[in-house]
């Protein structure tokens, strides 16, 4: 009987600890509205359910609203894909990303596609994070946004 005990202890560390290291962090930080620091640039998060977001990038011009791009973040088996959809280009097509990092720097790639191939989110605080769209090399650009809080 006691045999079987410390089998059982030890097959419930194993367990727990292996499960506490495999899990990748979700980006639900993104939850929210952020405004691009300087610019008139918004990106808006929802959380659909968990492992799912849904998101669009707008701008303010005349007091409306003009969606530029719709987004989603959702888990598909192990991998967190990070979807981009740019209004009147590739047809309205969705392009993948597949997450490569996390933790508080949150790197989505995509070595096929011409230009992003790297999406970056790295969340300096609660309120702000820093984003870089990039080639992977040295094109590209990044800015800050600040969370805006209801």
């Amino acid at each position: 009987m006691r045999v079987i005990y410390i089998y059982l202890v030890i097959f419930l560390i194993v367990f727990s600890t292996s499960n506490l290291y495999s899990q990748t962090v979700f980006p639900d930080f993104l939850h929210g509205t952020w405004k691009m620091e300087n610019q008139e640039i918004y990106e808006h998060w929802d959380i659909l359910s968990e492992g799912k977001m849904k998101g669009f990038s707008y701008k303010m011009e005349n007091n409306k609203m003009v969606v530029s791009e719709y987004l989603d973040i959702f888990t598909q088996g192990s991998d967190i894909i990070y979807t981009a959809s740019v209004l009147k280009q590739n047809k309205g097509v969705g392009i993948d990303f597949r997450m490569t990092q996390s933790d508080s720097l949150f790197v989505f790639e995509n070595p096929n596609h011409d230009f992003p191939k790297k999406i970056s989110y790295q969340k300096r605080s609660e309120t702000e994070i820093f984003v870089q769209v990039s080639d992977g090399k040295e094109k590209g650009f990044s800015y800050t946004m600040h969370k805006i809080i209801d």
